[in-house]
Protein backbone atom coordinates (compact mmCIF):
# COMPACT_ATOMS: atom_id res chain seq x y z
CA UNK A 1 0.00 0.00 0.00
CA UNK A 2 2.89 2.35 0.78
CA UNK A 3 4.38 1.84 -2.73
CA UNK A 4 1.02 2.61 -4.28
CA UNK A 5 0.72 5.86 -2.34
CA UNK A 6 4.21 6.92 -3.38
CA UNK A 7 3.48 6.19 -7.04
CA UNK A 8 0.35 8.31 -6.86
CA UNK A 9 2.09 11.25 -5.19
CA UNK A 10 3.25 12.74 -8.51
CA UNK A 11 1.41 12.53 -11.80
CA UNK A 12 1.64 14.05 -15.27
CA UNK A 13 -0.99 16.61 -16.14
CA UNK A 14 -2.37 17.56 -19.53
CA UNK A 15 -1.30 20.98 -20.81
CA UNK A 16 -3.94 22.87 -22.81
CA UNK A 17 -1.78 24.78 -25.27
CA UNK A 18 -4.74 26.36 -27.09
CA UNK A 19 -6.04 27.97 -23.91
CA UNK A 20 -5.84 31.73 -23.41
CA UNK A 21 -2.90 31.23 -21.05
CA UNK A 22 -0.89 29.16 -23.52
CA UNK A 23 -1.57 31.42 -26.51
CA UNK A 24 -0.81 34.57 -24.49
CA UNK A 25 2.57 33.27 -23.33
CA UNK A 26 3.45 32.14 -26.87
CA UNK A 27 2.63 35.63 -28.20
CA UNK A 28 4.75 37.22 -25.46
CA UNK A 29 7.64 34.95 -26.42
CA UNK A 30 7.29 36.03 -30.05
CA UNK A 31 7.26 39.67 -28.93
CA UNK A 32 10.36 39.08 -26.79
CA UNK A 33 12.18 37.58 -29.77
CA UNK A 34 11.32 40.64 -31.88
CA UNK A 35 12.55 43.04 -29.19
CA UNK A 36 15.81 41.12 -28.71
CA UNK A 37 16.42 41.09 -32.47
CA UNK A 38 15.69 44.83 -32.66
CA UNK A 39 18.11 45.63 -29.82
CA UNK A 40 20.90 43.56 -31.37
CA UNK A 41 20.38 44.96 -34.86
CA UNK A 42 20.25 48.56 -33.61
CA UNK A 43 23.44 48.07 -31.61
CA UNK A 44 25.38 46.41 -34.42
CA UNK A 45 24.05 48.88 -37.00
CA UNK A 46 25.87 51.67 -35.17
CA UNK A 47 29.09 49.65 -35.64
CA UNK A 48 28.68 48.88 -39.34
CA UNK A 49 26.13 46.08 -39.69
CA UNK A 50 24.84 46.00 -43.26
CA UNK A 51 21.10 45.99 -43.85
CA UNK A 52 19.16 45.42 -47.06
CA UNK A 53 15.55 46.00 -48.00
CA UNK A 54 13.98 43.40 -50.29
CA UNK A 55 10.50 43.36 -51.82
CA UNK A 56 8.22 40.34 -52.05
CA UNK A 57 6.00 40.72 -55.09
CA UNK A 58 2.32 39.76 -54.95
CA UNK A 59 1.16 40.70 -58.41
CA UNK A 60 1.50 44.47 -58.61
CA UNK A 61 1.96 44.87 -54.85
CA UNK A 62 5.44 44.81 -53.29
CA UNK A 63 5.88 43.94 -49.60
CA UNK A 64 9.10 45.46 -48.15
CA UNK A 65 11.12 43.11 -45.92
CA UNK A 66 14.31 43.90 -44.04
CA UNK A 67 16.50 40.84 -44.48
CA UNK A 68 18.36 41.52 -41.27
CA UNK A 69 15.21 40.83 -39.21
CA UNK A 70 14.45 37.42 -40.75
CA UNK A 71 16.38 35.56 -38.00
CA UNK A 72 13.86 36.90 -35.48
CA UNK A 73 11.38 34.39 -36.91
CA UNK A 74 13.79 31.59 -36.03
CA UNK A 75 14.32 33.06 -32.56
CA UNK A 76 10.56 33.15 -31.98
CA UNK A 77 10.24 29.50 -33.04
CA UNK A 78 13.16 28.55 -30.79
CA UNK A 79 11.56 30.30 -27.80
CA UNK A 80 8.17 28.68 -28.35
CA UNK A 81 9.41 25.15 -29.06
CA UNK A 82 11.91 25.22 -26.16
CA UNK A 83 9.19 26.49 -23.82
CA UNK A 84 6.67 23.88 -24.96
CA UNK A 85 9.27 21.11 -24.65
CA UNK A 86 10.28 22.15 -21.13
CA UNK A 87 6.72 22.42 -19.86
CA UNK A 88 5.62 19.19 -21.53
CA UNK A 89 8.57 17.18 -20.25
CA UNK A 90 8.28 18.46 -16.68
CA UNK A 91 4.49 18.61 -16.33
CA UNK A 92 4.47 16.51 -13.18
CA UNK A 93 2.77 17.88 -10.10
CA UNK A 94 2.05 16.54 -6.67
CA UNK A 95 -1.46 15.13 -6.44
CA UNK A 96 -3.58 18.02 -5.18
CA UNK A 97 -6.99 18.13 -3.49
CA UNK A 98 -8.53 19.74 -6.56
CA UNK A 99 -7.83 20.90 -10.13
CA UNK A 100 -7.60 24.58 -9.12
CA UNK A 101 -4.28 24.11 -7.32
CA UNK A 102 -2.89 22.00 -10.17
CA UNK A 103 -3.82 24.74 -12.67
CA UNK A 104 -2.08 27.33 -10.51
CA UNK A 105 1.08 25.23 -10.28
CA UNK A 106 1.05 24.63 -14.03
CA UNK A 107 0.60 28.35 -14.73
CA UNK A 108 3.58 29.19 -12.55
CA UNK A 109 5.67 26.57 -14.31
CA UNK A 110 4.70 27.85 -17.75
CA UNK A 111 5.65 31.41 -16.83
CA UNK A 112 8.89 30.26 -15.18
CA UNK A 113 10.08 28.30 -18.21
CA UNK A 114 9.10 31.07 -20.62
CA UNK A 115 11.25 33.51 -18.63
CA UNK A 116 14.00 30.88 -18.37
CA UNK A 117 14.26 30.41 -22.13
CA UNK A 118 14.30 34.15 -22.85
CA UNK A 119 16.84 34.83 -20.08
CA UNK A 120 19.25 32.15 -21.33
CA UNK A 121 19.16 33.31 -24.93
CA UNK A 122 19.37 37.03 -24.13
CA UNK A 123 22.23 36.51 -21.67
CA UNK A 124 24.28 34.42 -24.07
CA UNK A 125 23.59 36.92 -26.85
CA UNK A 126 24.42 40.20 -25.10
CA UNK A 127 26.99 39.30 -22.41
CA UNK A 128 29.91 39.04 -24.92
CA UNK A 129 29.14 42.58 -26.15
CA UNK A 130 28.85 43.82 -22.57
CA UNK A 131 32.20 42.27 -21.66
CA UNK A 132 33.82 43.94 -24.66
CA UNK A 133 32.36 47.38 -24.00
CA UNK A 134 34.57 50.34 -23.08
CA UNK A 135 32.68 50.78 -19.79
CA UNK A 136 33.43 47.22 -18.71
CA UNK A 137 37.08 47.51 -19.77
CA UNK A 138 37.43 50.64 -17.62
CA UNK A 139 35.89 48.69 -14.75
CA UNK A 140 38.48 45.92 -15.26
CA UNK A 141 41.28 48.48 -15.27
CA UNK A 142 40.01 49.92 -11.99
CA UNK A 143 39.72 46.43 -10.51
CA UNK A 144 43.29 45.43 -11.43
CA UNK A 145 44.61 48.58 -9.76
CA UNK A 146 43.31 47.20 -6.45
CA UNK A 147 43.72 43.45 -7.05
CA UNK A 148 47.03 42.95 -8.79
CA UNK A 149 47.13 39.15 -8.85
CA UNK A 150 44.17 38.90 -11.28
CA UNK A 151 45.83 41.16 -13.85
CA UNK A 152 47.26 38.28 -16.01
CA UNK A 153 43.83 36.61 -16.20
CA UNK A 154 42.13 39.88 -17.13
CA UNK A 155 44.70 40.58 -19.84
CA UNK A 156 44.11 37.10 -21.25
CA UNK A 157 40.33 37.69 -21.26
CA UNK A 158 40.80 41.05 -22.99
CA UNK A 159 42.94 39.35 -25.65
CA UNK A 160 40.20 36.82 -26.34
CA UNK A 161 37.53 39.54 -26.56
CA UNK A 162 39.75 41.63 -28.84
CA UNK A 163 40.02 38.73 -31.30
CA UNK A 164 36.21 38.65 -31.43
CA UNK A 165 36.08 42.41 -32.10
CA UNK A 166 38.19 41.96 -35.23
CA UNK A 167 35.31 40.13 -36.92
CA UNK A 168 33.03 41.89 -39.36
CA UNK A 169 29.73 43.02 -37.81
CA UNK A 170 27.79 40.77 -40.20
CA UNK A 171 29.75 37.76 -38.98
CA UNK A 172 29.27 38.84 -35.37
CA UNK A 173 25.53 38.98 -35.95
CA UNK A 174 25.40 35.46 -37.39
CA UNK A 175 27.79 33.92 -34.85
CA UNK A 176 26.06 35.59 -31.89
CA UNK A 177 22.63 34.31 -32.86
CA UNK A 178 23.82 30.77 -33.60
CA UNK A 179 25.93 30.49 -30.46
CA UNK A 180 23.12 31.81 -28.24
CA UNK A 181 20.65 29.43 -29.91
CA UNK A 182 23.00 26.46 -29.45
CA UNK A 183 23.50 27.19 -25.75
CA UNK A 184 19.75 27.68 -25.26
CA UNK A 185 19.00 24.32 -26.91
CA UNK A 186 21.63 22.49 -24.83
CA UNK A 187 20.42 23.99 -21.56
CA UNK A 188 16.80 23.29 -22.51
CA UNK A 189 17.56 19.62 -23.12
CA UNK A 190 19.57 19.42 -19.88
CA UNK A 191 16.83 21.07 -17.82
CA UNK A 192 14.11 18.85 -19.32
CA UNK A 193 16.18 15.71 -18.73
CA UNK A 194 16.85 16.74 -15.14
CA UNK A 195 13.16 17.46 -14.60
CA UNK A 196 12.18 14.05 -15.99
CA UNK A 197 14.73 12.32 -13.80
CA UNK A 198 13.50 14.05 -10.63
CA UNK A 199 9.88 13.27 -11.50
CA UNK A 200 10.66 9.59 -12.19
CA UNK A 201 12.49 9.25 -8.86
CA UNK A 202 9.62 10.82 -6.97
CA UNK A 203 7.07 8.59 -8.68
CA UNK A 204 8.79 5.37 -7.59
Amino acid sequence: MKAIRLSERYRKIIVKWKSLRGVSIALLLALASALISLLLVEYLSTHGLEDRLEFLRFGTVGLPIRIIFLPSVGIALLFIFAWVYLVQETAYVRAAPGPALEEKLLSLRMVKYAAYVVAIFASCLFIPYLLGSALFLRFLGLTTSFIRFIEPYILRAITVMSSFNVLNENWKYILSLNLAALIAVVLTLFTARRGRKIASVRRR
